[in-house]
């Protein structure tokens, strides 16, 4: 008797298989193989694909849950590795500094060996020494050496062991110039230190803090201070030989103040501003950098309403409007600008005119153009870039109300190319008279070349058979351009 044929229907297994076959290319390009070298979605490729996207782009929160994802997901994967890395740097574009922090500390702490583990030491010393100050503190320049430097301190410790380890890294150079910096800034808090203790009167902690900026901040232009202080601490305490040991020393090396050296690359800019100069960004130096500087400055001026009486009884409502400034100044200082602005608008109005015969009166409805010509002088309450500022101008304006005061002209000539052209002409109601104004603002200037300010102006314009002086108040938004 014949045996059983193991598959009795071979057709419904070929039809198997060949489905399979059919879903698995189907598969693959619904997955991604093939795209670009990316690899299949979901894969170690395509994840760190699409993060890197989103670092160039600017999307650091989305690129950081991307890095995140591919870490969890492939933890011994090249791209992972390499993803370490790049997570750090979205950490700290995306200001999550303590997070920076821990995965500068893990990438260090697990691959030692690395051979870009230069810049995971370079980062971290970075996000210290941008943590030194807040917004407001570099805002407003507020004096930091007063408070205790952990931030310098931990900085510095990183930065010197980069340089240790890694002499030649391509970051090794910036790091000299931030040492520079953050050694200054450590002997500047010992300073402050040192005359508390003068103040308070306990000069043995002057002394001996006085010898610590000589012994470990050599160099740095504290040192000059400290040898003073230490030497009439121990006047005060009566070791005179001690003194004048130290009055030789310092005028063996006698220090001269140059206000145009700077301490260090980094000596006059703040924290945030020091870390853009690390990624090529722009910074400025000075506290707002305009003492001595031009300014081309344009803007709006929104007007409210107005009502104008004038003698004889007619009355004038001038309608809010939005006008055009123009200005320029000199800043002599960088918290005195002098200069002229130009403004121009056209508004609505509505006129309650008064007639001849007595009883009569008319309304007229209308637009009228204005145009005002101010010399003015601005003076910042501050040197730093963020400050309030008060304002005041005087010159002339000129208003046309667009009412016919005359039957119009036409006036014909000829022209060679056209023959003969006429054209018409109308007189038109116009004022003018004498203005001046006042204002008080806030202003920033957010680079070494731009400024941004606001301000409430109140304008008074002495318009001819006006009763009194009609006030014309408003906001005052400027951007200016320093040259």
């Amino acid at each position: 008797m014949p045996s059983k044929p193991l598959i009795r229907h071979p057709s419904r297994w070929v039809f198997v298989a060949a489905s399979v076959a059919v879903l698995g290319l189907s598969g693959c390009k619904s997955f991604g193989w093939g795209d670009k070298g990316e690899g299949p979605k979901g894969s170690p490729e395509q994840l760190y694909s699409e993060a890197r996207r989103n670092l160039r782009s600017g999307n650091y929160q989305g690129a950081i849950q991307k890095y995140e994802n591919l870490e969890a997901r492939y933890p011994f994967s090249e791209q992972a590795k390499q993803g370490q890395l790049d997570l750090l740097y979205a950490y700290y574009k995306n200001h999550s500094l303590e997070s920076a922090i821990d995965q500068a500390d893990q990438f260090i702490r697990e691959n030692p060996t690395h051979p870009r583990v230069d810049y995971a030491w370079y980062v971290k010393g970075l996000v210290y020494f941008e943590s030194g100050a807040n917004f407001l503190e570099r805002v407003f320049k507020a004096d930091i050496t007063k408070r205790p430097p952990q931030e310098a301190q931990k900085s510095l410790q990183s930065f010197q062991i980069l340089l240790q380890q890694y002499p030649k890294s391509p970051y090794a150079p910036d790091a000299r110039q931030r040492i520079v910096y953050l050694r200054n800034r450590l002997a500047d808090y010992e300073l402050s230190v040192a005359r508390y203790y003068m103040k308070r009167g306990a000069y043995v902690g002057a002394a001996a803090r006085a010898r610590g900026i000589i012994e470990n901040y050599d160099g740095a232009p504290a040192v000059d201070e400290a040898l003073m202080i230490m030497a009439e601490a121990y006047r005060k305490l009566g070791i005179d030989d001690l003194a004048a040991s130290a009055d030789k020393v310092r005028a063996a090396n006698p220090y001269t103040v140059d206000p145009n050296a700077q301490q260090g690359y980094f000596a006059s800019l703040t924290g945030s501003q020091a870390g853009a100069s690390a990624q090529g960004g722009d910074p400025y130096a000075g506290p707002a950098n305009r003492d001595g500087r031009w300014e081309a400055l344009a803007g709006v001026s929104m007007q409210g309403s107005s009502t104008v009486d004038f003698e004889g009884g007619t009355t004038a409502k001038i309608d809010s409007g939005t006008s055009f400034v123009l200005g320029a100044g000199y800043n002599f200082t960088n918290r005195l600008r002098v200069g002229a602005q130009f403004g121009y608008d056209k508004k609505d109005y509505t006129a309650n005119v008064v007639g001849d015969t007595p009883g009569e009166s008319f309304e007229l409805k209308g637009k009228l153009d204005s145009m005002s010509l101010m010399a003015e002088a601005t003076y910042n309450i501050l040197a730093g870039p963020l400050t309030p500022y008060v304002t005041g101008g005087l010159g002339w304006s000129w208003v046309d109300t667009n009412i016919a005061t005359e039957p119009p002209t036409v006036g014909c000539w000829w022209v060679p190319w056209y023959g003969y052209v006429c054209e018409g002409y109308q007189n038109t109601k116009s004022l003018d008279g004498l203005a001046y104004e006042v204002g008080v603002g806030l202003r920033w200037d957010f680079n070494r070349y731009w400024t941004a300010s606001g301000a409430y102006n109140m304008r008074w314009v002495e318009l001819g058979n006006a009763k009194g002086t009609p006030s014309f108040d408003g906001f005052q938004l400027l951007v200016g351009w320093k040259f």
